[in-house]
């Protein structure tokens, strides 16, 4: 029956897509595709853009300009680039969960269903490919509190005419403030990409290498010894695990073909295009993707006062888990341009993905094996019978091993309100339906300290949002219905709420320019309705307001700010190191602190540089600044940071 509604959202939408008769532009130049041209420019051009491995919908490069303004430059945290809505254990590189988790659907296929590391990651959906016209290097460092030190270099070259190489290496080193607190992050990306001069083939290319090590100390024992301030060395301070540690190591390889079935026209004079006998056949791409993740838990003394149970080894635990992943993708896609060069009517894309997973699990005496094999069929259509009007929608449905029978729709109504050049803002209206297996994590585990088999039904989600867009502010709200819900209970053991319960967010970003401040702001406001077995703060703010002085005649610019978090207080989630996961807690209420952090950020042509005083109203406020129960966040502190570019 599920099966059936699913193919029906797919007709409806193909439906509606062939009722209207008008050739189009998209609409929303800033988020959809458009065609990147090489310009005429000077040799010692210093444009730098990049794109994902999206780079071949509707025929041109999805090409976002490199971002080298120093505004918003001292978010050097992964965690801090947008807007700060998540939390970690106090330390740069931790294991971290968001507090604003809308829209709850993750990509269609087997899931293992742990990613509180994902953004300490290349993940290949995340990597970018730089297009440069001279050689371009980026070289960062910065040094923050308790010898933290972080180091990134990007590198990009063109080889010969549009094959190009590069590279994206960066290291974190992070003792933190307590005891076994340490983070050690190493990441590397090798990028290649290749087209064709008339663009009838092009390919790109990476291999992917993290390296995440966490030691784990279960948190501080008595939250008073912090709040009171009785031990001010916070290595005295006493922490529940002695040696745990969790080690993550990934690695693997990437490659996506596009060619197009009919050859488009050279120029002009090409006379079997222009006079109308050129029939194309559209366009046929194929990626292979190779990936090998291995988790492991390691403690060599077991502690019982912290865990509940030891099942397999009271000497040691090595608790391994081993991903072995293979996918391959075919997709057509129908021409995305006709020869006046305008978008057609209608835009259609269909494939096929293939999916081999391997899993080994190792525990202190066993190992086990599991092998899953599953197909996804997709589709996706993109539909504009107005200039101002752009309907997208994306289905897909899995047949196979453990998934079989999940499926997902999303579709966006994006709508101009008036003329591209001269109009009253964007307005879209968004959709989602998912019907989704859990994780393959929460129905089976088995390591030293958890033991659970269990059967889950599927997860529900219905979702709609509302987004306007004007100049220089955003807002809208989300409304969710989720069903079969899965979560870690007060014992950090897998439950499903098999009601349904209501979710909503309303959210209002602005990025404002008064004379020389820049006030970049986001706030939101969610609640949870039906339920209490998802936790979340109700508000949500972060404020950075920024002055900007020109020197020297442009030559160099000075930006002193401040910057303002802050959330409502709630019931935090409590972290369990063994499961790399989060799991409900009655105990301790945590939030309701404002950080404040005030910094400088300086440019002097392609150096750019900060200083920064983070947490400094820790002074005045109290110790009260927890990220999650039982792990306070970083005390007050200066970070420096620098980065330079070189183009030759």
């Amino acid at each position: 029956m599920r099966v059936c509604q699913f193919f029906l959202y797919i007709a409806f939408s193909l439906l509606l897509s062939s009722q209207a008769v008008a050739l189009v532009y998209q609409p929303d130049t800033s988020s959809l595709t458009r065609k990147m041209k090489k310009p005429k420019l000077p040799k010692d051009s210093t444009i730098v853009s990049f794109f994902y491995n999206d780079f071949e919908k509707f025929g041109m490069l999805n090409t976002h300009a490199y971002d080298t303004a120093i505004t918003g430059f001292q978010n050097y945290d992964p965690l801090q680039k947008k807007d700060r809505f998540e939390a970690n254990l106090g330390n740069i590189g931790s294991n971290y969960r968001s507090l604003s988790p809308y829209p709850f659907m993750r990509p269609s296929g087997w899931d293992y269903g742990i990613h509180s590391f994902d953004q300490y990651m290349f993940l290949n959906d995340s990597v970018k490919y730089y297009k440069v016209f001279k050689t371009f290097t980026e070289v960062s460092y910065v040094q923050g509190a308790k010898k933290e030190n972080n180091f990134r270099a990007i590198f990009s070259r063109n080889l010969y005419r549009s094959l190009n190489l590069g590279f994206d290496f960066r290291v974190t080193n992070a003792p933190g403030a307590y005891l076994r607190q340490r983070t050690n992050d190493i990441n590397f990306v090798l990028t290649t990409q290749f087209f064709t001069k008339d663009k009838r083939y092009g390919f790109i290319a990476n291999f992917i290498f993290n390296r995440l090590q966490n030691y784990e100390n279960g948190g501080i024992v008595y939250d008073s010894v912090f709040e009171k301030n009785i031990e001010s060395d916070r290595q005295a301070i006493a922490v529940n695990l002695q040696s745990a540690r969790n080690r993550m190591k990934e690695s693997g390889f990437y490659t996506k073909h596009y060619f197009n079935l009919s050859r488009h026209a050279r120029d002009e004079k090409d006379t079997a295009f222009t006079k109308g006998r050129h029939i194309d056949l559209g366009r046929l791409t194929y990626s292979f993707y190779f990936n090998r993740q291995v988790q492991n838990y390691i403690d060599g003394s077991p502690d019982t006062a912290f865990y509940k149970h030891i099942y397999l080894d009271s000497i040691s635990t090595r608790d391994s888990i081993t991903i072995d992943r293979i996918v391959n993708e075919i997709t057509w896609s129908n021409p995305s341009f006709k020869k006046d060069k305008k978008l057609r009517l209608l835009q259609i894309e269909a494939g096929i993905k293939q999916e081999y997973i391997h899993l080994s699990f190792r525990d202190s005496v066993y190992l086990h094996h599991k092998y899953f094999i599953q197909y996804i069929p997709k589709a996706a259509i993109y539909f504009q019978p107005f200039p101002s009007l752009l309907l997208e929608a994306h289905g897909d449905y899995v047949i196979g091993d453990y998934n079989g029978g999940d499926m997902s729709l999303r579709v966006n109504l994006i709508s101009i309100l008036g003329k591209q050049n001269k109009n009253a803002g964007v307005i879209t209206l968004s959709g989602n339906y998912a019907y989704q297996q859990p994780g393959w994590y929460y129905n089976h585990f088995m390591g030293n300290n958890f033991l659970w088999d269990t059967s889950f039904n599927k997860q529900g989600l219905i979702a709609a949002g509302f987004d306007y867009r004007f100049k220089f502010f955003n807002t809208g709200f989300n409304l969710s219905r989720i069903t079969n819900f899965v979560y870690l209970d007060s014992s950090a053991l897998p439950k499903q709420f098999k009601n349904q319960f209501g979710y909503m967010s309303v959210y209002f970003n602005t990025d404002l320019d008064l004379w020389r401040f820049k006030i970049r702001a986001q706030l939101e406001y969610q609640t949870v309705q039906g339920t209490t077995v998802l936790r979340l703060p109700a508000f949500l703010g972060n404020l950075a307001i920024y002055f900007t002085q020109p020197l020297f005649k442009g030559a160099a610019t000075l930006q002193p700010g401040m910057n303002f978090y802050y959330n409502t207080s709630y019931f935090a989630d409590a972290y369990m190191p063994a499961l790399r996961s989060y799991y409900l807690q009655d105990k301790k209420e945590i939030g309701n602190y404002v950080y404040m952090d005030v910094f400088i950020n300086v440019k002097i042509q392609r150096a750019r540089v900060f200083v920064a005083y983070t947490n400094w109203g820790s002074f005045f406020e109290g110790r009260t600044y927890y990220s999650t129960p039982q792990y306070p966040a970083q005390d007050a502190a200066f970070k420096f940071g620098v980065s330079w570019r070189f183009h030759d």
